[in-house]
């Protein structure tokens, strides 16, 4: 991964960061405009309500699978092609509209607090 940032002159601007504490984390969630994550064929992650939990929205692919239940193209997030020019420009796009970012990353976090355990029992049992 490192190589192929630097053959793309992203070397010095990406961080491959590895696994880090929860307080790191946090930091970094409280710090990006948005966050990317794009599993192939996910069940279910915790990544986007993370980010929305931290007011972020999230870009992910057509083929993610799970997350596609809670990021809404244009609501919470960006979705797109699985294509690195797609993404690349769903993150350009975020960058540009700053407002449309922090909006997106608000109705994530009404979507976020509305996941419980209660309502999770309660939709098990019906």
């Amino acid at each position: 991964m490192r190589g192929h940032a630097v053959r793309h002159g992203l070397d010095g601007r990406v961080t491959f960061a590895g696994r880090v504490s929860a307080e790191e984390l946090a930091d970094l969630y409280a710090r990006c405009l948005a966050v990317f994550y794009a599993p192939v064929d996910e069940d279910f992650g915790m990544v986007p309500f993370e980010a929305f939990l931290a007011e972020k929205p999230v870009v992910t692919t057509t083929d993610a699978g799970g997350p596609l239940d809670v990021v809404a193209d244009r609501r919470t997030g960006l979705v797109c092609e699985p294509r690195p020019d797609a993404v690349a420009r769903a993150c350009a796009w975020l960058r540009e509209h700053p407002g449309d970012a922090r909006s997106f990353g608000r109705a994530g976090k009404a979507v976020a607090e509305r996941v419980t355990w209660d309502q999770a029992i309660e939709k098990l049992l019906s």
